[in-house]
């Protein structure tokens, strides 16, 4: 029998081997780490992505919602404001670069960048509720105070999370630092009579304020305790709170984490009293009541004029804990109507700004008291009642009573959080009025039809402006024409040696946008608009456009609208502002005017129709920051015809 002998290999892997193994397998889990990571990533941006704009189409909505019931009974105003990226920076260096530099508004653009932070204000007419709460109430089971008219205003929000909460009425063994039960804690009000003017300079809010951690919370922002729940006669009282508490880090947080508000106020007054009655401060003894939506009321006379402010309310709609004034929409427009001649004010009331065609020194507030025979020193405040504007006045920049004051008065940066301060509903009404919650651009701009301003005007009754006359044969009336515009022509035709951006030959192709000025999206000011294509000769309505024709409607003047641009944030770190205000000339361009006593009447320069649309373009973000540089989105909303009045579409 044969035998066959086997040999088994037990041979295994050299280290090499286990080596490069081991390089390999790292290698594919590197690979496939960052494949994950780079989905996980991509899933994120794209899920933030869906977040952005999904929150951007509810803004839109809600915008929409809103100027689809705005009402021509009130005015509309356009604040634009743009803010240099590294102006706490430039603030810093300029008072000594003391403590810690503070960072870009928006760390993912550069220095040079600007930051917009444009405001929209008008009136609405719709069944509102309020959302604010008063504890001290005699109604049950605490109905909300309800108003027909509502003053809107958008804009970015102020945020101050280390304000404590509202102390309920009731509440024992309060923090150390809490209010007193029944008050809330806010900013030091700017009208405090108490208070230094150091105090005041330092309670400016805006939305980029920078307060330097490094410094002395004495440079903070001072606070005060406010009183939200007592009967009328105290509610609002203030009180300022023990030394240790009395200021907070007021530093509003980088750009991309703003906050974009929608501030609401009602416009509710249960009662016929003075405007500076105490019974203004709540509507129907249950709801926390504004006197006024004015920061400076000349209706209150022991109110906001000539510095004596022992009567007036703290700026409470901007605390963000009431959304109701006693300011009726009817009221509002009496009191912006301001008469020309004071010994007889129910004369030729103006509908409009103060201009300097009515031959007034217009930016001088002393001297137009009554006795100034051509003064806007009175108002048509109340139907039963004239109120005297008192002779002397402690406003910035000696700014004059007109209608346009009025308007650019009525503007606020409102608290608007991303999260209320406690869990009562004095508290809950703070994140009530934000909209967006990481908005790091808000522009508004506003532009008019084809045709809009277009008119017929007796010619009996004025002539056209500057002496423009028709070479047509004689008739009773006049064409006045309507805005024109031709592609052809270039955005801008004025040469300037000092700034090259200005002449430009390049069509604009586009509608025109009127705003806050930024060549590169084609957008100016209605004055620089009109400067570049001055008015022509030819006022007939019926003729093709040419270059002759103004392609500005004829009745319209630019300072009735946006001759009102400006700069300064003290005087090292400046920033721009736009006006652009109208008011409630919307449909006569020949309203008479007589300023020299004689038959001679001359145009009223008020005629301003409104704008036919407007376009809001915002740069949002997700809370987590995932985007760095976010989503623009921008639409275009059309006022409704109820606003833009007959003329806003040509005859």
């Amino acid at each position: 029998m044969a035998r066959c002998d086997r040999t088994v290999s037990t041979r295994g892997f050299t280290l090499t081997e286990i080596l490069v193994a081991i390089g390999v397998l790292l290698a594919v889990v590197v690979v496939t780490g960052r494949i994950f990571k780079i989905a996980t990533d991509v899933s994120k941006s794209g899920m933030a992505t869906v977040a952005v704009m999904q929150e951007a189409a509810a803004i839109e909505t809600q915008i929409r919602q809103d100027i689809a019931s705005m009402t021509r009974e009130g005015f509309l105003a356009i604040h634009g404001v743009g803010v240099p990226n590294d102006i706490n920076i430039t603030q810093w260096q300029s008072e000594g670069a003391n403590g810690t530099k503070p960072s870009r508004l928006d760390v993912s653009l550069p220095a040079d960048a600007t930051i917009r932070c444009d405001q929209l204000l008008f009136f609405r007419e719709a069944v509102e509720s309020s959302q604010a709460w008063n504890e001290a109430t005699t109604a049950s089971p605490f109905p909300n105070a309800q108003a027909l008219n509502s003053m809107m205003l958008y804009g970015h929000g102020i945020q101050l999370p280390e304000l404590r909460g509202y102390t309920p009425v009731g509440a024992t063994d309060i923090p150390l630092g809490d209010p007193p039960a029944g008050w809330g804690h806010d900013p030091l009000a700017p009208n405090d009579a108490n208070a230094s003017q150091t105090e005041l300079d330092k309670a400016k809010l805006t939305p980029w304020r920078y307060d330097n951690p490094s410094l002395e919370e004495t440079e903070w922002l001072p606070t005060k305790y406010t009183d939200y729940s007592s009967p009328t006669a105290n509610i609002f009282r203030q009180q300022q709170p023990d030394e240790d508490y009395i200021y907070i880090n007021g530093s509003q947080p980088e750009s991309r984490q703003w906050t974009l508000a929608r501030m609401q106020v009602l416009l509710a007054d249960d009662d016929n009293k003075d405007a500076d009655a105490k019974n203004k401060r709540q509507y129907l003894n249950n709801v926390p009541s504004a006197m006024s939506i004015f920061a400076h009321d000349v209706r209150q006379t022991g109110g906001s004029i000539g510095g004596v402010y022992n009567e007036a309310d703290p700026p409470v709609l901007a605390y963000g804990r009431v959304d109701v004034a006693a300011s009726t929409i009817d009221e509002i427009r009496r009191m912006m109507q301001v008469s020309r001649n004071a010994s007889n004010p129910s004369s030729d009331t103006m509908r409009r700004c103060a201009h300097p065609y009515d031959q007034l020194d217009m930016d001088q507030a002393s001297g137009v008291g009554a006795g100034n025979s051509y003064g806007v020193g009175q108002l048509l405040v109340e139907p039963r009642a004239i109120k005297e504007i008192p002779s002397q006045f402690d406003l910035p920049g000696n700014t004059y009573l007109d209608q346009r004051f009025f308007m650019k008065d009525a503007f606020f940066w409102p608290r608007a959080e991303r999260a209320p301060q406690g869990e009562s509903k004095v508290d809950q009404v703070l994140a009530s009025h934000t909209l967006g919650s990481a908005c790091s651009s808000f522009i508004v701009e506003w532009t008019w039809g084809e045709g809009v301003g277009e008119a017929i005007v007796p010619r009996d009754q004025v002539p056209p402006p500057d002496g423009i006359m028709s070479t047509e044969p004689r008739r009773d009336f006049d064409c006045w024409h309507g805005v024109h515009y031709d592609a052809a022509d270039p955005l801008l035709v004025i040469p300037d040696t000092d700034d090259p951006a200005w002449a430009s030959t390049e069509p604009w192709l586009d509608q025109r946008w009127f705003g806050l000025r930024d060549i590169e999206r084609g957008v100016m000011s209605f004055e620089e608009f009109q400067e570049n294509f001055p008015r022509g000769s030819n006022n007939l309505c019926d003729v093709t456009y040419s270059g002759t024709m103004a392609p500005f409607a004829l009745g319209t003047d630019a300072y009735a609208i946006d001759d009102d641009v400006q700069s300064g944030f003290g005087q090292n770190t400046p920033y721009e502002e736009y006006w652009a205000t109208f008011g409630y000339n919307q449909e006569d361009p020949s309203l008479p005017l007589d300023v020299d006593g004689d038959e001679t009447r001359d145009v009223d320069p008020s005629f301003a129709p409104w704008p036919t649309a407007l376009r809001i373009t915002m740069t949002l973000h997700d809370p987590e920051g995932r985007l760095a540089q976010g989503q623009v989105y921008q639409f275009v909303v059309q006022l409704p015809g109820q606003a833009q009045g007959q003329l806003a579409g040509g005859r």
